[in-house]
């Protein structure tokens, strides 16, 4: 079969399609062929050889997170899937043997792996990982479901407990992490302001229907949201831009609110006011990626036609180099979907 390998780190030449052998399933798991996947952040911080741990994969590595596709095999042990089934999975593996696991709190698994490998024809999964999918959702909108819609559901219905009572802020709305979120939200009943930079992704934003949008490009973001609230803040932050917004973030959050964070696509390190931080008696809440129950309550949403992903670029599969380099440069709203059809 083909696949995309890259054997050392680097720019999006190290990805090359290479022949490699067929996988062979386990007994607990599901062989799938790959109909479509995605790019990520992460796909691209593993590529350049990003240094913290979690982004450390064994060379060569077959990456990609994200799958959507049928069933074409499966373990003998496996139950509840039948060959011709399409499926999603979960990326998020917890250990299930660490005093977290024992206990039931998956998300605090120290030693979690999340799942590579997508960018390939034939791909194994653990079935307990997988979701099933609805004849109505497309191989593309469900490429695009694992890694955004499974986060932004754990950080806002898992970590911020959303209620309709909440006003939410979410940066960059038209990303694929802000704009699950945005869905997510209006679902929960919440009132929703969203960023965007430009007059181009602020046409798209609307089409989201957040009840606010700010121009982070051209507006002052705090001052905006203070108006819109009059002066209360929001009282959850979706944060996942990191540098370049986490001081803003503090500053716009209510007393009392809750910031939940689960990247930093700008930069890591940020400043911080912590004085700020515990007069106003904010909650910061780290969030990773999400156990199976986020994924399948927030699948039950897609499968019911709640989730519309959005989607800036489809690129084919022997050309994932380009969907790197598309996604580096930051000019695609929504997110880039590789397909193998």
């Amino acid at each position: 079969m083909r696949a995309v390998r890259m054997h050392e780190h680097g720019g999006p030449e190290v990805l090359r399609v290479e022949e490699v052998p067929e996988p062979v399933p386990g007994a607990e798991d599901l062989l799938v062929r790959m109909r479509a996947t995605t790019v990520n952040h992460r796909d691209v911080w593993i590529r350049k050889g990003h240094p913290h741990p979690a982004y450390r994969v064994d060379l060569p590595a077959i990456l990609g997170i994200d799958i959507s596709g049928e069933i074409v095999d499966k373990g003998s042990e496996v139950e509840g899937f039948a060959v011709g089934e399409r499926v999603t999975a979960n990326p998020y593996i917890p250990c299930g043997k660490c005093g977290y696991c024992i206990r039931g709190h998956l998300q605090n698994c120290p030693r979690f792996s999340v799942f590579n490998g997508a960018y390939a024809e034939l791909v194994t999964i653990p079935a307990r990982q997988a979701v099933k999918l609805s004849a109505q959702v497309s191989n593309v909108d469900a490429a695009c479901f694992p890694n955004t819609y499974i986060t932004a559901w754990q950080m806002l219905m898992g970590k911020a407990a959303l209620t309709p009572d909440d006003i939410v802020f979410v940066w960059a709305g038209t990303s694929g992490l802000g704009s699950a979120a945005i869905q997510i939200a209006r679902l929960a009943g919440a009132t929703v302001i969203a960023s965007a930079g430009g007059q181009r992704k602020l046409d798209v934003l609307r089409g989201l229907g957040p009840d606010f949008m700010v121009d982070h490009y051209r507006q002052d973001v705090v001052e905006r949201v203070m108006d819109i609230t009059g002066g209360e803040g929001a009282s959850v932050v979706f944060e996942h831009v990191g540098q370049a917004t986490w001081e803003r973030s503090l500053e716009l959050a209510s007393p009392g609110g809750r910031i939940v964070s689960a990247g930093a696509t700008s930069g890591d390190d940020v400043h911080m006011d912590v004085t700020r931080m515990f007069v106003k008696q904010l909650r910061i809440l780290g969030s990773r990626l999400g156990t199976m129950e986020d994924a399948l309550a927030a699948g039950k949403h897609l499968n019911a036609g709640h989730f519309k992903p959005l989607v800036g670029a489809t690129i084919p599969f022997e050309e994932i180099s380009e969907a790197h380099r598309l996604m580096e440069a930051g000019k695609v709203i929504g997110k880039v979907v590789v397909t193998a059809d």
